[in-house]
């Protein structure tokens, strides 16, 4: 036969040898126990035997709560206080995805109409003579397009001339405290629909005994969906007057662990909340959360607008969890591989001994 072929039909076992000893007996069932206990612990506590699924799931908010906004105005020469009530068409905007927005300070600009002015004076647009404004030039971080001359905005100071929305907005702090500081005692429900196709199960964070009137508190009442401002802010550690008056970003997280077996159900919500803006970043970074939006009118057939440079808090909702489910297949492929443990005691006995 040839020699190639030899090697091919080869046959090899293994040698066993059988050694009676109490000691050795004593060291095999010591590890056969040891990883028996380690599988049926994993089996239980991570619910190996089950099928998991991620969570699918829909947000939808309503927030409610009234504030009274003082605000100081210029009236025929003299400054008055004027009272103003806020509710919640006026404090939170539209935002796409799951979350939503409720104002805290605000900055107006009121009666711009679009024509020609002097821009507001800073370092940028200072001037001294018309040869330092350039005709037809839009400066991203400016609020016009400069027609090239260089006017008097105020006293003896001169900026570029510019086609805009006049008068241009002045760059001034936000007021201190924040106008909606009361903003703290509004409550936002949450209702949080979420699937698992894979298992044909839908669940809400509502409950069938919902009571209207309840607020969230982590340990008196977990499961209500009802949540005070302020409360959440606490939970955080951050003080809501001094987010509010330059605005931020906080996450309130919502996190379903579910097991749908029949014997072990449970598929309730916790609820975490976490601030997502930096904390400390200084003047020179942008702090807080704004943006700007315009209200139009026309008084005597010319168009105008108040501008609104509006601070508040973004709150964005975060929904993550897993659904999990008996299922044969698992549970025969976790046992099938829990076996080759088992194989791995033979060679362990071997090199001590």
């Amino acid at each position: 036969m040839p020699a190639c072929c030899n090697a091919i039909l080869q046959y090899e076992t293994n040698k066993v040898i059988r050694i009676q000893s109490m000691n050795y007996g004593t060291i095999k069932w010591l590890l056969h126990v040891i990883v028996f206990s380690y599988a049926s612990f994993a089996l239980v506590t991570d619910k190996l035997y089950q099928r998991k699924e991620s969570v699918i799931s829909s947000v939808h908010t309503k927030v409610k709560g009234l504030a009274e906004v003082k605000e100081e105005i210029i009236e025929n020469g003299e400054k008055k206080v004027v009272s103003t009530i806020f509710d919640t068409a006026d404090y939170t905007f539209p935002l796409q995805g799951n979350s939503f927005f409720v104002m805290t300070n605000f900055l107006k600009t009121k009666g711009q109409r679009s024509g020609l002015c002097a821009e507001y004076p800073t370092p940028r647009t200072l001037c001294h003579s018309d040869k330092n404004c350039k005709q037809g030039w839009m400066d991203p971080q400016s609020k016009g397009i400069q027609t090239g001359k260089c006017i008097v905005y105020e006293g003896n100071q001169k900026t570029c001339e510019v086609y805009a929305w006049c008068p241009t907005e002045a760059t001034v702090q936000a007021p201190r405290p924040a106008l909606l500081n009361s903003a703290e005692n509004f409550t936002v429900f949450i209702k949080n629909n979420i699937d698992f196709p894979g298992h044909n199960y839908t669940m809400r964070n509502i409950l069938p005994d919902f009571n209207k009137t309840c607020t969230f508190h982590k340990t008196k009442n977990p499961q209500c969906p009802i949540f005070r401002l302020g409360d959440i802010f606490q939970e955080t550690g951050d003080n809501f007057s001094e987010v509010a008056i330059q605005g931020g970003i906080m996450g309130i997280e919502i996190y379903w662990d579910c097991n749908l077996d029949s014997w072990f159900y449970h598929c309730h919500p916790q609820y975490r909340f976490r601030r997502l803006d930096d904390k400390i970043t200084n003047e020179s970074l942008y702090p807080g959360y704004n943006f700007r939006h315009a209200k139009y009118y026309t008084e005597n057939n010319v168009e105008k607008r108040t501008l609104i440079k509006v601070f508040g808090i973004r709150f964005d909702i975060l929904v993550f969890g897993t659904g999990g489910k008996f299922h044969i297949i698992s549970l025969i492929v976790y046992i099938g591989s829990t076996l080759s443990y088992f194989g791995l005691v033979r060679p362990s006995r071997s090199c001590a001994f």
